[in-house]
């Protein structure tokens, strides 16, 4: 029997975020360097151990898609923070999940004879230890995003808003004047738009929350106009935006836009833990083949 848990998050940082260069021993936020020893990683104090990564490594290699085992092992570096910033949170709002941490345990045991128990925890590089921290991680995380999430279930702050997307400041600049100058911006954004499924409908966004769009700079753009105003050129990944708010409005999230706001407001707050979080790195310590060097 081959089964694994996986209890990762998606993976936000890279090398650049860093902010390090790979050949130094230490890295550290502050004025002296802390030296890391052993350790891999020191996450708000907390280490994250070679040993603990190299289980990490064994288990999760021959899964990984990663197209060098350097981006790999990088790549578990990175998860690994995370899931600790994910576990410092939860005890800092005293989240307790050991009764549903031994529940699934024994269900998951109980449904398997005990030499059926023994070959999966052996083909999947578990200790019963490793495999109850593991339940213990899934059950964290599921309820810290549940915790961040929550007021998704009530009235939430909406905008609506409408775009015009050009690829160049020039022209983003033209259109500013066109509209200053008094013409419909329903037109304009027909004529200039880059973004397809809108420009047809007067650049229309429709209603949506913080963090719901794909570029966070246009919607903090769009909570910070007034109803009526124009804002822009707004740079994005994609371009360059003139917005205008269209009203403000509390509304319900339908059932079927939550689990997606969901996501990506617990990876919004997934940033934000790890921009200010204290992350001292030891990526000497990973070796060219992709696990910790001895």
């Amino acid at each position: 029997m081959r089964l694994i848990l996986l209890v990762f998050v998606v993976v936000s940082l890279t090398a650049s975020a860093f902010a390090a260069d790979s050949g130094d021993a230490s890295v550290a936020t502050g004025e002296a360097a802390i030296e890391l020893g052993d350790s891999l990683a020191r996450v708000n104090g907390i280490a994250i151990e070679r040993e603990d990564f190299d289980r990490h490594l064994s288990r999760t290699a021959a899964y990984s898609k990663a197209a060098h085992k350097d981006t790999f092992a990088l790549d578990l570096l990175n998860r690994l923070i995370e899931q600790e910033l994910i576990m410092q949170y939860a005890a800092g709002i005293g989240l307790d999940v050991e009764r549903e941490v031994d529940e699934e345990f024994r269900r998951l045991k109980a449904d398997l004879t005990s030499a059926a128990w023994e070959i999966f925890l052996n083909e999947n590089l578990f200790t019963e230890a490793e495999f109850r921290s593991a339940l213990r991680l899934k059950f964290n995380t599921d309820a810290v995003r549940d915790h961040v999430t929550a007021y998704l279930d009530g009235q939430v702050e909406h905008v609506r808003a409408r775009h015009i997307l050009v690829p160049q400041l020039s022209a983003a600049r033209t259109v500013l004047r066109r509209l200053a100058a008094g013409e419909s911006f329903s037109a304009l954004a027909a004529e200039f738009s880059l973004d397809v499924t809108t420009r047809d409908y007067g650049g229309d966004l429709g209603w949506f929350i913080r963090g719901e769009l794909l570029d966070q700079n246009l919607s903090d753009a769009a909570f910070a106009q007034a109803v009526g105003e124009i804002g822009g050129p707004i740079a994005t990944r994609l371009g360059y935006h003139i917005l205008q708010v269209m009203a403000f409005a509390r509304r319900s999230i339908e059932a079927g836009r939550r689990d997606f706001l969901a996501d990506n407001i617990f990876r919004l707050w997934l940033d934000a833990q790890l921009e200010s979080a204290e992350i001292i790195l030891n990526l000497e310590a990973l070796s060219a083949d992709g696990a910790a060097k001895p």
